[in-house]
């Protein structure tokens, strides 16, 4: 019997059917756009943090996966829809959600799906803070499986726990096989990155300076890229392969693919003609750059640069302090901008106690400066004398402190010092002043003249609390914050890691000292601009919580309202599945 169909019915019935087919696969097909998308912006952020950005893509890839599940139930894709979402949830820090995923797959998935799974399982594990459960499941599979893909995995997960663990020479070796074992042009790139790194700060650079020739090599990064080539001109230069630098840095100028990173370049530049000695080349460099590279990351540095060569080579004060105020106005972004600031204060407190010395000197021996707040002199009603509130040891006191401890100046700090504790015996300064010396000869590596001032300290003010201190056998560690911020700020140009731990350490020995605030917001800066929101947040937070009066409190609030407006845009994607719809 012929079909009394119309061709038009036909095919728009084969059409429904299609379309039907289509739906399911159509939207995991977008799930898996959302992860890859995710999982690229993660692996271009050294796969270490989670952008915000990705974070989203997570969330979506979940919202499709669910959307599979519920509209298609009996799709071929279910289980791969469950072990992305599980993957997808586990970046996104929902363990045990990923967890009842994994566990549907691990009861009826394939032999490859399970093994997948079994990896997934133990990274949950880890992060629910079942450190050895994930490590021996992670060594079991790693032994077990026969694909390189998840043999990568695992190394460089286990790698990841061992860094945690503090474990460094087992995270480098998992690294370095990770990074052989890889198909994954981009996983490679992030995993040699990091083993670079870790060579970098344990100073073996000969394999720091391969692992940055391999991002280069495998990143598709072009940030990684640049940084990678910065680090390598920094390995020579610490090598003392000047000429080796020079040149890369000089190609590197003239290549117009380098032009975002021509300033680092230039700042770079000024560090070998340093390391060599060139000292005339260096500030005609920099006056260059900050003209060159306006309103910059760059011209930042450079302008700090400028103010640390007038506190130390040049002792001129009032040109420091304009180059140190300048830092922030070029960018309050710069990781220089609240040591910069912290500089001007200094030198603006060192101004002021200059000053009142010189009142002091001006005033007549007759007058009682314990007595009179000012003096008028009885030859000239027009000229009349302030007597400073603090009295000169004091005054001799914050010399040396600033002196020793905000400009490095060793050698001035212990004039000012012995000068209260020689000419001003009855000074409540005194014993302050001995117990100070002994910390500036230590800091210095004068371990017998420290020994002398302690002793010294012991046998005049021997009821004093100072003394009490050192007979108690306690390190003499009063000034060790200002050591710590010192050496951090010494290191920030050469190695980032490195200034961020002796932050943490100048931060730790004293919560409520003067550089607390300083050091704190320049942890929470830098955990700001590497997209570590959370720990951001945490240090700001702290210091608006501790500090509440200092200068760094205020930026510390611009950026908790900005961030904390990110944060609260990060909805769970299990939340929105109900109310989200997009487009297939």
């Amino acid at each position: 019997m012929r079909s009394t169909l119309a061709p038009e019915t036909i095919l728009y019935s084969v059409l429904l059917i299609g379309l039907g087919g289509c739906a399911y696969f159509n939207t995991f097909y977008n799930a898996q756009q959302y992860y890859q998308e995710a999982e690229k912006i993660r692996l271009q952020k050294e796969g270490e943090t989670i952008p915000i950005t990705a974070m989203d893509k997570y969330g979506k890839t979940v919202q499709k996966c669910q959307k599979v599940l519920n509209d298609f139930p009996e799709s071929k894709f279910r289980l791969d829809a469950i072990l992305l979402m599980a993957k997808a949830r586990f970046y996104r820090s929902d363990y045990d959600l990923a967890l009842g995923n994994l566990k549907t797959i691990s009861e009826v998935g394939s032999e490859q799906q399970i093994e997948e799974a079994g990896y997934w399982r133990a990274l949950c594990k880890w992060k629910k803070g079942n450190v050895q459960t994930g490590i021996n499941e992670l060594t079991v599979l790693l032994e077990s499986s026969e694909s390189k893909n998840i043999q990568s995995k695992c190394h460089l997960s286990l790698a990841e726990i061992a860094q945690e663990l503090k474990e460094p020479e087992t995270a480098m070796s998992h690294l370095q096989e990770g990074a052989r074992l890889t198909q994954n042009r981009d996983e490679k790139g992030v995993i040699y990155g990091r083993l670079a790194e870790m060579a970098f700060n344990r100073e073996e650079y000969e394999l720091a300076e391969d692992g940055y020739s391999n991002v280069i090599a495998h990143s598709l990064s072009k940030n990684n890229v640049e940084k990678a080539h910065l680090q390598i001109l920094k390995i020579l230069r610490i090598q003392k392969k000047y000429r080796s630098a020079s040149r890369k840095i000089k190609g590197m100028l003239a290549d117009d693919k380098f032009n975002r990173i021509s300033g680092n370049l230039e700042l770079e530049l000024v560090q070998l003609y340093r390391a060599q000695g060139e000292f005339s080349e260096i500030e005609t460099r920099l006056e260059s750059i900050v003209n060159d590279y306006q309103r910059t990351l760059v011209s930042a540095e450079a302008y700090y640069q400028l103010g640390q060569i007038y506190t130390s080579e040049k002792w001129n004060l009032v040109k420091a302090k304009e180059y140190f105020d300048l830092v922030s106005k070029e960018s309050s972004k710069s990781l220089f901008s609240p040591m910069a600031k912290s500089r001007s204060k200094a030198i603006s407190t060192y101004q002021e106690a200059e000053k009142d010395l010189n009142s002091h000197a001006n005033i007549p021996i007759e007058v009682d400066t314990t007595q009179a707040a000012s003096y008028q002199d009885t030859l000239s009603t027009s000229v009349s004398i302030i007597i400073p509130e603090r009295t000169v040891p004091e005054l001799y006191y914050q010399l040396a402190d600033l002196e020793a401890f905000s400009f490095n100046r060793y050698p001035l700090a212990i004039e000012f010092l012995n000068i209260i504790i020689n000419e001003y015996p009855d000074s409540p300064f005194q014993a302050k002043s001995m117990f100070a010396l002994a910390f500036v000869h230590e800091s210095m590596g004068n371990k017998e003249l420290a020994e002398e001032a302690r002793k010294d300290l012991l046998a005049s003010f021997p009821s004093s609390d100072y003394a009490s201190y050192l007979s108690e056998d306690a390190q003499v560690e009063t000034k060790a914050q200002e050591t710590a911020y010192l050496q951090a700020e010494s290191q920030i140009t050469d190695n980032i890691d490195n200034a961020i731990q002796l932050f943490k350490s100048a931060l730790a020995l004293d919560l409520k000292g003067d550089l607390a605030a300083p050091a704190a917001y320049s942890i929470g800066y830098y955990y700001d601009q590497t997209a570590v929101i959370d720990s951001a947040v945490k240090y700001y937070q702290w210091i608006r919580d501790n500090h509440p009066e200092s200068d760094q409190s205020k930026q510390a609030g611009i950026r908790l309202q900005t961030l904390n407006m990110v944060l609260s845009s990060i909805v769970p994607a299990d939340t929105l599945e109900s109310s989200v719809q997009e487009d297939n």
